[in-house]
């Protein structure tokens, strides 16, 4: 019986463990566009862009953001490379860049580790006057060489 009652203690937390993983794993899914142009239902957001590419121990990460010639006032840009482990990613560096204007990009670079998978999210807002929107893009996922 002391066996019977080890064995499905055992078995309950393997199931407990178990179940506690599949929110981390289903979170990796967002219904965020992936290295591409957003949807047009965005009221100020017009164009929003992420791209990575990682060549030589470098990644090289690009995001542009553009609202409505007129009457955007003011974009930003806040780019993170992130670095995936078992069940999560986890941000290596972020970079952020604001502009009264009713474009702007962010490019730049950072040394990655070979056999690591990275990916690099842009959260961009754009202003209308007082009246904002912001998306997020992501690009698409890379393992170093």
């Amino acid at each position: 019986m002391k066996k019977l009652n080890k064995a499905f203690c055992v078995l309950f937390l393997f199931l407990l463990v178990c179940s506690s993983c599949l929110p981390f794993a289903a979170a990796e899914d967002l219904d965020t566009p992936v290295n591409e142009d957003i949807p047009v239902d965005l009221q100020y957001i017009s164009t929003a862009k992420c791209n990575l590419t990682i060549s030589n121990g470098s990644a090289n990460i690009s995001s542009a953001v553009r609202g409505t010639p007129g009457s955007t006032t003011k974009c930003r840009i806040t780019l993170s490379l992130q670095q995936k482990s078992l069940l999560w990613w986890s941000t290596v560096e972020s970079w952020e860049k604001t502009e009264l204007s009713y474009q702007t990009t962010l490019n730049t670079s950072c040394l990655v580790v070979s056999g690591k998978t990275y990916r690099a999210i842009a959260v961009v807002t754009v202003w209308n006057g007082s009246n904002s929107e912001t998306t997020t893009v992501v690009s698409q996922e890379i393992k170093a060489t």
